[in-house]
């Protein structure tokens, strides 16, 4: 009785470092993508690239990539563990991974495609539904030639118990698998971004636009 007790404070102090430890990596992906998605504003790109830009670096907090049929059996090559995730995140070795495959073969399309099918090739299930979806807006600032580009995420936390840690955190109903919708306690992320607008020297006036 008492190993199960300890057991599950073992569990429990675990699984609150891993998420806290998530929220922590998130939090710096957000304020890249800030940072990524200001840069393209500020060399004149248009909205719809703006938005390929922000929902491309928030890829690492974006949850599981939605593979096509066919690639869900596949699994990296390696003879321990190590050298497994090894193969399973490295380019130099052409992971064949589920994810990392569909990944690495679809990037190029992703940043080619049009508005009309670019979605349909790299999508994520944080990016199905508008509660945890991606979102950016660029303002021009009234007095000096600068940009302020803001990028915000809801990132849901999906780790076992959860609810239990964040259950004072709003909640936000989230897609995991294919098609299969929860509702999970969700943390807000927020980064904001000061840049100096240099198209305005050769495109003009940018417009405020929120996406």
């Amino acid at each position: 009785m008492e190993s199960c007790l300890v057991m599950a404070l073992l569990c429990l102090i675990l699984f609150g470092i891993l998420q806290v430890s998530y929220l922590v990596a998130a939090r710096n992906v957000i304020n890249y993508s800030a940072v990524a998605t200001a840069r393209a504003a500020s060399v004149g790109l248009n909205d719809f690239m703006l938005h390929k830009v922000s929902r491309y670096t928030c890829i690492p907090a974006a949850g599981p990539v939605e593979t096509p049929q066919g690639f869900s059996g596949e699994r990296p090559e390696g003879e321990s563990a190590g050298s497994v995730l090894q193969n399973s995140i490295s380019r130099k070795n052409n992971p064949r991974s589920s994810l990392g495959a569909y990944e690495v073969a679809v990037k190029d399309a992703y940043h080619l495609a049009g508005p009309q099918n670019y979605m349909l090739i790299l999508d994520y299930d944080n990016w199905q539904r508008e509660d945890t979806d991606v979102h950016f807006s660029v303002k021009n600032d009234d007095k000096l030639d600068m940009l302020h580009v803001t990028v915000e995420q809801n990132i849901p936390l999906v780790l076992p118990f959860s609810k239990l840690f964040f259950s004072h955190l709003q909640t936000v109903r989230a897609e995991r698998g294919r098609g299969d919708v929860a509702t999970y306690p969700a943390k807000w992320m927020e980064a904001n971004t000061v840049i100096e607008d240099h198209s305005k020297l050769y495109l003009g006036e940018r417009e405020d636009f929120e996406w």
